[in-house]
């Protein structure tokens, strides 16, 4: 609703001017006395209401008069006399009037407003449970695509595309539980780290294994398969610094296969499992033992880039990386990662992406996820360990273990320099991962809203 300013409106009144010239003509009346006529003369020329004492001295000698030339007055009847007495009140009528009819308007605008907004914040609330927004240049449905309406809980609100409800693919759906609808429960759930590279997903296994002395299933049993080869019984094997885990890897879907060959997601003994591969992975488990899902994320940019620093730290990757010496180089390379994300939650590792694929990624953060995020790693590490108390006891040396490795001795830290947002490189970082950003901040308001089942 617009303002309106104030405006002031001045008007001056003021009375006739006096009138000269000795040869002013009276037709048809007697000339007044010359003492009668210099005064009133007197009086028309001051311009303003002469005194009590001096109206009555000269009311029955005088007659009012006004002036209509420069040289000639006449009478004035008292019809005219009483109008003019009014004439000065009818400007400020006028404002009043004036006033009064604005203040009319604007009372009016102000409830049409009203109602307007009451019907918008319906309109908002229906549409609320139907839609959540998607938007990219890539997806043709224009720059900024569908706006996500403001919901009170997002927890409860549903990922919709445009072509209508979204359908979590099965082994998803029966096979990982409902986070927001099924606590956790270490007799019928086992925990599943969806293992994102570079976001702390590699502490939180060594905290689990290290610290609180839990058994995994993940890549750590990547040089006992390449030793022996796939085995046909499970095995628990213990390493050089005492962590505990399974004979298989769950690097690659094939290693994945063999875990499930195994029954890795039904052995009481495995405590955690851990992989990349979400969709494989879900294969594992069962209804009756379903996977427990959480996750470690960090921002795409952040994570892009400290991807490229580790892979200059170690020597494996000088062959892939090759002439590759900065940022802005690996920017501009065809070794950057595409919406990493977006692209293993919709099983969609090739190709173009599109509003489906993030709507599909976003459904499954929200349904079967336990957000935790490295800007907030103190918060995060709390959560985690309300599941990891069931199997392991607090004790003085699993607080110092885990304070250690998350404040002070953080495995694979790369000490670099920030990028510049803004800068070419950044931007160049950003086209690539336009996905992830936009379901790195979904999962951010995730995080907050799943406060409640801690």
């Amino acid at each position: 609703m617009s303002e309106l300013d104030d405006v002031d409106l001045i008007r001056n009144i003021s009375g006739d001017s006096g009138v000269s010239g000795a040869s002013a003509s009276y037709s048809g009346q007697q000339k007044p006395s010359k003492t009668a006529r210099d005064k009133s003369k007197y009086l028309l020329s001051i311009g303003k209401r002469p005194r009590k004492n001096v109206k009555k001295r000269f009311a029955d000698e005088m007659k009012p008069l006004r002036a209509i030339g420069e040289d000639e007055e006449v009478l004035i009847n008292d019809d005219e006399i009483h109008s003019s007495a009014h004439d000065q009140y009818r400007a400020p009528k006028a404002a009043l009037g004036i006033f009064l009819f604005v203040v009319s308007i604007g009372s009016y605008q102000l409830l049409v407003d009203y109602w307007n907004a009451q019907e918008l914040a319906a309109t908002n609330h229906a549409v609320s449970t139907v839609f959540m927004g998607l938007s990219n240049n890539e997806t043709g449905f224009g720059q900024d695509g569908i706006q996500p309406p403001e919901t009170d809980s997002i927890a409860d609100t549903p990922i919709t595309t445009v072509n209508g409800t979204l359908d979590i693919p099965k082994v998803l759906d029966m096979n990982l539980a409902n986070v927001f609808q099924e606590p956790f429960d270490h007799s019928i759930h086992k925990l599943y780290l969806w293992h994102i590279p570079r976001s702390g997903s590699t502490t939180i296994k060594r905290i689990a294994a290290n610290c609180l002395g839990l058994t995994l299933a993940s890549e750590a049993g990547k040089s006992e398969v390449g030793v022996r080869g796939p085995e046909s019984t499970l095995k628990i094997v213990e390493g050089a610094d005492g962590m505990h885990f399974a004979n298989v890897d769950m690097s690659f879907p094939d290693g994945i296969a063999h875990a499930h060959s195994l029954h890795v997601g039904e052995d009481h003994r495995i405590d955690v499992v851990s992989s990349a591969y979400l969709h494989h992975t879900a294969g594992i488990f069962d209804p009756n033992r379903k996977g427990y899902m959480f996750a470690m994320m960090r921002h795409p940019i952040e994570r892009a880039v400290s991807l490229f620093h580790n892979m200059r730290r170690y020597p494996q990757y000088a062959q892939v990386i090759g002439p590759v010496e900065t940022v802005e180089m690996y920017a501009k390379s065809s070794l950057v990662e595409n919406n990493w994300m977006t692209r293993f939650l919709s099983d969609k590792l090739g190709g173009q992406l599109g509003p489906e694929h993030e709507a599909l990624a976003k459904e499954i953060l929200r349904k079967k996820c336990i957000i935790g995020l490295l800007s907030d790693k103190t918060e995060s590490i709390r959560r985690l360990e309300s599941f990891f108390d069931a199997k392991s006891e607090r004790s003085q040396r699993r607080e110092d273990c885990t304070e250690k490795l998350l404040y002070w001795d953080w495995p694979g830290k790369n000490r670099h320099d920030d990028l510049q947002e803004g800068s070419e490189a950044w931007q160049r970082l950003y086209e690539h991962n336009t996905f992830d950003i936009r379901l790195y901040e979904y999962a951010k308001q995730l995080f907050v809203a799943q406060a409640v089942l801690f």
